[in-house]
């Protein structure tokens, strides 16, 4: 990325949106104009600075401020009185908060600036996940159903480093991948149906459920279609038509494989416990939903998708598009396959008995 890049109107109005949002959510949660307004002035002068620098570097200003306000705020803005082994008698106001993220902000940016290591965009993002992950994990709501949602998160966590080195994916991906991993995490600190941020949504909107367990799976399929996708055309060299349709087709299976792991796990845990987990709010048609939404937000990730590639290579997409429908092999499969490989088998069985 070059360096003192000149802003575009479409960035200058991106940043500003951003700094309005963060400006209207503390305000909407802390209830302090005053304070909400120099957070997200500072918001938005790191971004508009960072993006001078670096598009990596404005990525990172974004996503760790964010996160770590959020996560600061999740378990620290009010007294705790649960009974969590896990847990600290500490409260922190906005300010306090405000300038612990700035800290921590701007020790991300000098380190990305400082650091000479190759793959630095993406070890930042781990390390500060791992901190986020930390931070989340202390003064849960209920420390059973937290413990039971990261018998997935800690082995995918362990996963993603281990294949790093072999199999690294882009930017992009891992950027995605960060946001849904935050999002899923932030879910199990209260437990999916009990995240305050989804009480204020059914406030504003007028409904009796907290919809952000709703939220989080809609946003399985936006923000994992694409890495998913990136996974198989690398891996399976799918092409045109294939390497969108795959995305969603996993999506969708896999969202069915969660139910029934839900389903399983609510069926040989306490009953309790398993209310926690589900989070269904006595919806009978809560995993259709849940799939319906994964399934709807990896359609949408892939026609932005595809209409990226379009517009930066609309010749050579339409020609994969065509050629991705083209029967690569005439030959029928099934009673033809195994007609000639046992023909082959009969043969070769001959030849070894003479």
């Amino acid at each position: 990325m070059e360096k003192g890049r000149e802003y575009s109107y479409l960035t200058i109005l991106i940043i500003f949106l951003l700094g309005f949002l963060t400006y209207y959510f503390i305000n909407v949660g802390f209830k302090e104009k005053f304070p909400s307004f120099i957070i997200a002035s500072v918001f938005v002068l790191f971004c508009l600075l960072a993006y001078r620098k670096n598009l990596y570097l404005l990525t990172l200003v974004i996503a760790s401020s964010v996160s770590m306000f959020i996560a600061l705020g999740v378990s620290f803005s009010s007294p705790y009185l649960g009974d969590s082994p896990i847990h600290l008698k500490i409260v922190l106001s906005v300010w306090q908060i405000f300038f612990i993220t700035l800290i921590s902000t701007v020790l991300v940016s000098i380190w990305y600036e400082k650091s000479k290591y190759k793959n630095k965009f993406e070890l930042i993002l781990f390390v500060y996940y791992v901190i986020l992950w930390i931070i989340l994990s202390i003064n849960v709501t209920n420390f059973d159903d937290w413990r039971l949602e990261n018998y997935l998160t800690v082995p995918f966590l362990i996963i993603l480093f281990i294949t790093f080195k072999r199999f690294r994916l882009s930017n992009i991906s891992y950027t995605l991948i960060f946001a849904y991993m935050v999002l899923h995490i932030i879910g199990t600190h209260y437990t999916y149906s009990e995240v305050p941020f989804g009480y204020w949504l059914a406030g504003q909107f007028d409904v009796t459920r907290n919809h952000y367990d709703r939220i989080v799976h809609f946003s399985f399929g936006l923000l994992l279609a694409y890495p998913i996708r990136e996974i198989a055309v690398r891996i399976a060299k799918l092409k045109g038509v294939w390497s969108l349709y795959f995305p969603i087709d996993f999506v969708l299976a896999f969202s069915a494989i969660y139910e029934l792991i839900e389903w399983a796990t609510v069926a040989t845990s306490d009953a309790a416990l398993g209310v926690a987990y589900l989070g269904s709010q006595g919806d009978i048609w809560d995993a259709q939903k849940d799939m319906f939404l994964a399934g709807t937000g990896s359609v949408i990730a892939m026609i932005i998708t595809a209409i990226i590639i379009w517009y930066l290579n609309s010749p050579g997409f339409i020609k994969e598009i065509r050629e991705s429908m083209r029967v690569k092999k005439s030959t029928l499969l099934g009673e033809n396959y195994i007609k000639k490989y046992l023909v082959v088998k009969k043969k070769s069985k001959v030849k070894f008995n003479k």
